[in-house]
């Protein structure tokens, strides 16, 4: 064991547990990218709105995935849009009435190896805890991202509906995310299980990971974070994705 990776350790892990083993994966960033959501919004907003907005398409027509991050308004302005442009009020609006719905989400695409490791949590007995900061929406309306996010995880090939999986979302959109994630440790505390490993692309989760499950495995999944939310415990292992988990 000494010479496992650190996901190779989170299998091991998983086997040798003598109670329900549980893997809690955040979504957005961590087993998703959202890259391709955004950059989609973008080209779409300079589709819709561009005769009013030319300097927006100018600098939209010549982005890429790889200019996307934690900011979809700080990737423009770094690919040459004025800050004071009149385009990002409307901009900021657009996104903001796309981004968290279910057409966009399916949009995602997992990142590399995460579907085959979940996968591998799954198969080797864990429970699979899907915890994200995406909300349900109103009953009845396609005004939430539940029904994407479900579509999503299934299409893309990660356990669903099989037994032994949870999928936590906002009841709330509005609800703040530290009370949403103080509600989603208890619920995880309640299965009374064995939590083996969490995986987080924020630093600031990561870290209320690291408080309430000392004994678990805590991972930043180092892709896109806030970044106003500082890194600063060593005792987190750092990934950029879950390739090589299979060694």
């Amino acid at each position: 064991m000494e010479n496992f990776s650190p996901l190779q350790q989170v299998l091991a892990n998983i086997k040798s547990s003598k109670s329900l083993p549980i893997v809690v994966f955040d979504l957005d960033d961590t087993l998703f990218a959202t890259a391709r959501r955004n950059l989609v919004i973008i080209q779409n907003f300079a589709a819709d709105q561009g005769d009013k907005y030319p300097d927006f398409v100018k600098v939209a027509s010549g982005l890429t995935l790889s200019d996307m991050n934690w900011s979809v308004s700080f990737a423009l302005t770094q690919a040459g849009l004025d800050p004071n442009s009149a385009s990002l009020t409307p901009f900021r609006n657009y996104w903001g009435s796309t981004f968290f719905t279910d057409d966009y989400v399916a949009l995602d695409l997992p990142n590399p190896g995460a579907v085959d490791f979940v996968n591998a949590c799954y198969q080797g007995g864990a429970l699979i805890y899907y915890l994200t900061g995406r909300h349900i929406g109103d009953r009845g309306l396609r005004n939430g991202m539940g029904q994407g996010t479900t579509l999503s995880l299934t299409n893309r090939g990660f356990p669903f509906w099989q037994g032994r999986c949870e999928l936590n979302l906002k009841l709330d959109k509005d609800q703040k995310d530290a009370d949403y994630k103080a509600d989603a440790i208890k619920s995880i505390q309640s299965l009374n299980g064995n939590v083996i490993a969490t995986f987080d692309n924020e630093p600031h989760n990561c870290e209320v990971f690291q408080e309430h499950f000392c004994n678990a495995m805590n991972f930043w999944v180092k892709t896109t974070w806030n970044p106003s939310d500082k890194y600063k415990s060593d005792s987190l292992h750092v990934i950029s994705d879950f390739t090589g988990w299979n060694k």
